[in-house]
C-alpha cells in the first residue's frame, strides 16, 4: 500500500486478506519464539478462529516451517472449538 496506485485499486477484500495474513504471520513468529524458548518441537493450535479459516491454518503451518527451517511443526485439532472449555474444566478439576 506504499503507492497511490495500489491504494486506489485495493478492494475491501484485498485489505481484509492482507490484514489476516499480517496478523497470522505475526502469531506464527511469536509462537515460534516461545516454542524455541521452551524447547517445544510441535505446537498445537486450537480455537474457533481456525474452525472456518483454512487461510490462517495454511499460513501458520508455513510460518512455523519457515521460522524453524523445518524443525518445528504446527498441528491443528479437528474439534478445536471445545478445547478452551476442556482446558478450563481440567484446570479447575485438577487444581
Amino acid at each position: 500500500m506504499n503507492s497511490e496506485e495500489a491504494r486506489k485499486t485495493a478492494t475491501k477484500e484485498d485489505l481484509a486478506k492482507a490484514t489476516l495474513v499480517t496478523l497470522t504471520n505475526n502469531i506464527g513468529s511469536l509462537v515460534f519464539s516461545c516454542a524455541v524458548r521452551e524447547g517445544v518441537e510441535r505446537v498445537v493450535f486450537a480455537g474457533n478462529f481456525l474452525r472456518i479459516n483454512p487461510i490462517s491454518m495454511r499460513l501458520l503451518s508455513y510460518a512455523m516451517e519457515f521460522w524453524s527451517k523445518g524443525s518445528q511443526k504446527a498441528l491443528f485439532l479437528e474439534h478445536e472449538g471445545y478445547f478452551g472449555a476442556v482446558g478450563a474444566l481440567l484446570g479447575n478439576v485438577l487444581s
